[in-house]
């Protein structure tokens, strides 16, 4: 990637499309292109069809490779209705094996599916805006997601990844048949550097707390405990018992605690040549079940240590951010007078946020970019993709200017009985399974690893698979660092968006 220099590729693409999904279409078109490193021209006169390197149509257009439109996928997106279960399927193209819905079966399509309205079901989260089902964190559950119910498409190997291939190889003869660049993949390098970037992880950390052994924490112990006790659940009761143990033999005569990890991840992190994203609480409500008034005594040392040390500052939105605007702004004013740092970046406690409520909202807010959108349940990109995007504003018809980051992989999720449960080696090879699709990609995605999982008596394993990672993503030519330098290489990137035909 040249950071500063917009990508000189402008894809020309027929748009035949009825007037009502032209902003959708164009919308994702975009989103493709911008992964191939190119801008897109829309035409939207068939009778310029030539002109074009690629369409997307109801008819197949004469020696221009065409995307079919599927009357299916309109009608559905008309009703606003659920996605029917098993509607994805697999087809073998000339991008490889890949999963699509709204069969297009007229084989002078490049692809026997609408590949447009594939993708704008993952990007745009239709199954969050269509099924009502939501979880204790009001969130939708992975069990009612669109990958859950569709076998073929699965969570870890982006489909909207393979439409990017599929846009690249469609439209490469066509471009050079009119004389125009060919399609550049990401290099993430920045500007000046002479080793290349093939793709870029962010890494994130989540402060929920700050001290688990004060008097909130001691007494949460207390309760976790009895609730063992009295289920006969003697596993958690020993790990309570041997945590409380550590902390009267080692951290309560050094003054020290097992969350104030913040030595540990600076050291590591300067030792390896890499940066990363710190997401702090600005404010407390009664469903963010922390301990608020320890956090608001020990937030003050605890962003003095990161800033000095030149970590990114982003806001760990509570529930009363999640919904009011002015409580939204104001947590994020206070969180920058308090760090001292511009607030640019955001991703909500509990990973509590909606697509089509909350991402609008921190796009009024003027937020530069959120990574909120995951499944606590399951690692992998939650809307199909492995690149950063502009999400898409429904109620508006028309993409939001807020970049969304995707969060392939955390630590709770790979660790917590309640998710996934994995030991430190499981975790390690789920971890390497998504960032290997990431890597092949050339994408972009954050990873997740709360200050909790550092304390290396107490993470059962985890600090290391997270500096085991990185090192992995050094070793595979990847960039490493703060999520707020991986959007402004982006956007950077993709300086330009549309052109008008």
């Amino acid at each position: 990637m040249s950071t500063g220099t917009p990508q000189s590729t402008v894809v020309p693409v027929l748009v035949d499309v009825p007037d009502r999904f032209v902003p959708r279409a164009v919308w994702v078109l975009q989103t493709l292109f911008a992964a191939c490193g190119a801008r897109l021209r829309v035409e939207r006169d068939p009778g310029k069809a030539a002109e074009c390197a690629l369409a997307y149509a109801a008819v197949p257009q004469t020696a221009v490779p065409t995307l079919g439109l599927s009357v299916a996928a309109l009608e559905l997106f008309d009703k606003q209705a659920p996605l029917p279960r098993d509607s994805f399927a697999a087809h073998e193209t000339v991008a490889g094996r890949l999963v699509g819905a709204f069969p297009c079966p007229d084989e002078r399509f490049v692809v026997p599916f609408d590949v447009v309205a594939s993708a704008f079901i993952l990007l745009a989260c239709w199954d969050e805006l269509t099924r009502p089902q939501r979880d204790l964190h009001g969130r939708l559950p992975y069990a009612n997601s669109t990958f859950a119910t569709n076998p073929a498409l699965l969570i870890e190997s982006p489909a909207v990844d393979g439409y990017v291939r599929l846009v690249e190889a469609a439209a490469s003869e066509r471009l050079a048949a009119l004389r125009l660049p060919p399609l550049a993949r990401p290099d993430w390098r920045a500007e000046g550097d002479e080793t290349p970037s093939h793709f870029a992880v962010a890494l994130t950390h989540d402060l929920d707390n700050l001290w688990r052994w004060s008097g909130g924490g001691l007494r949460a112990s207390a309760r976790r405990s009895a609730r063992g006790l009295r289920q006969r659940r003697f596993e958690p009761l020993a790990e309570e018992a041997r945590d409380i143990y550590r902390w009267l033999t080692r951290h309560l005569p050094q003054g020290t605690d097992p969350y104030w990890t913040f030595p540990q991840i600076i050291g590591g992190e300067d030792e390896r040549g890499v940066g990363s994203t710190f997401f702090a609480l600005a404010s407390h409500s009664r469903r963010d079940f922390t301990q608020p008034l320890a956090y608001r005594r020990r937030l003050p040392a605890a962003l003095r240590l990161l800033t000095q040390s030149g970590r990114e500052i982003g806001l760990h939105g509570s529930d009363r951010d999640r919904t009011s605007l002015e409580d939204l702004k104001e947590d994020r004013e206070s969180l920058a007078q308090r760090a001292g740092v511009p607030v640019g970046g955001m991703r909500y406690h509990y990973l509590r946020c909606l697509y089509h409520e909350t991402l609008p909202l921190l796009d009024e807010a003027g937020f530069d970019y959120d990574s909120s959108m995951a499944f606590a349940e399951r690692e992998g990109c939650r809307c199909g993709f492995s690149f950063p995007f502009h999400p898409y504003d429904i109620q508006h018809e028309r993409p939001l200017a807020l970049v969304e980051l995707p969060l392939l992989l955390m630590d709770t999720g790979l660790a917590d009985p309640q998710y996934r449960g994995l030991d430190a080696n499981e975790a390690w090879q789920a971890g390497i399974d998504v960032l290997q699709r990431v890597r092949d990609s050339g994408g972009a995605a954050a990873i997740l690893w709360h200050n909790s999982r550092f304390d290396p008596s107490a993470s059962q394993g985890y600090d290391k698979v997270y500096w085991d990672l990185l090192q992995w993503v050094r070793a595979e030519y990847g960039y490493a660092g703060p999520a707020g330098e991986i959007v402004r290489r982006w956007r950077q990137r993709t300086a330009g968006g549309e052109q008008a035909s």
